[in-house]
């Protein structure tokens, strides 16, 4: 499996704008994605396509409310989307990685 630093999408701050799927789309990795949630009328953005991403940081930059940050180096199936830990948070830091 590849390995990758890539960006994680916080839901509790993500307001559904779509600006970091706008600018990835058009700089060209096409990484993120919209999703639906229950409740919330625009949804939310995460990462589709990990193997798509490089890393070059343009989501984050436009991110309104700062929802979106780099994770830790980790492994991934291209092809599906990555499964995260609820809200990216690893209190162990990058160590945590090893036990997972």
């Amino acid at each position: 499996m590849p390995i990758a630093i890539l960006p994680d999408v916080d839901e509790q701050r993500c307001i559904g704008c779509a600006l970091c799927v706008e600018i990835c789309t058009s700089l060209g990795p096409d990484v993120l994605r919209v999703k639906p949630v229950e409740g919330w009328k625009r949804g939310k953005a995460f990462v589709f396509y990990p193997e798509r991403c490089i890393s070059d940081g343009a989501c984050i930059g436009v991110c309104p409310t700062k929802a979106i940050f780099w994770m830790r180096p980790m492994t991934y199936t291209p092809g599906q989307p990555v499964p995260l830990h609820k809200n990216g948070i690893f209190v162990k830091g990058w160590a945590e990685d090893a036990a997972l």
